[in-house]
């Protein structure tokens, strides 16, 4: 009887470990089975996000590409500008120097005709003084008596005009 309890246990040991090693085995297959699946999704995901990281790169380098000739036509744009800018400055600069060796050719004009108004008069008191000075003495006379009289008469309107003025302010003291 040994014995047989000993087949019968070793029956039923090997039964379970039988058992347990085909379960195992089924276990390892299913989960082999289930992660080949896994894997070939994955796989497809990852080669489908590739490809999307790719078409994204590119995408990415033809906007970099872009904004890069936008950059350099802005800062093109931008030297035309301060370029002109310059160009401005400069002009107005030299506009204000026109403006002051105008001004100042204005004022020397206005000196300039003030000096010859002065020079014409003084000529003219010359050249009627020669006039005078040519005169026979006895018409010299005759200039000198209408002078006076023409001075008297000048003298009789500004006294008049003094004495409306003493009269307009109220008098003087």
């Amino acid at each position: 009887m040994n014995n047989e309890k000993y087949i019968n246990a070793y029956v039923e040991v090997l039964t379970g470990v039988m058992q347990d090693a085909i379960i195992k085995n089924v276990s390892f297959q299913a989960n082999a089975n289930i992660s080949e699946d896994i894997i070939k999704e994955q796989s497809e995901q990852i080669t489908k996000l590739q490809v999307m990281v790719a078409n994204i790169n590119q995408n990415n380098d033809e906007e970099n590409s872009k904004n890069e000739k936008t950059i350099e036509s802005l800062n093109q744009t931008i030297n035309d500008l301060n370029n002109v800018k310059n160009d401005y400055e400069s002009i107005k600069h030299r506009v204000h120097h026109l403006d002051v060796f105008r001004n100042e050719l204005i004022k020397e004009r206005e000196e300039h005709k003030k000096t010859r108004d002065n020079y014409e008069n003084v000529i003219k008191e010359l050249n009627e003084k020669i006039d005078y000075l040519q005169l026979t003495p006895a018409k010299r006379k005759k200039v000198d008596d209408a002078k006076v009289t023409k001075v008297e008469t000048k003298d009789i309107d500004t006294f008049q005009e003094a004495t409306s003025m003493i009269t307009k302010d109220g008098g003087s003291f």
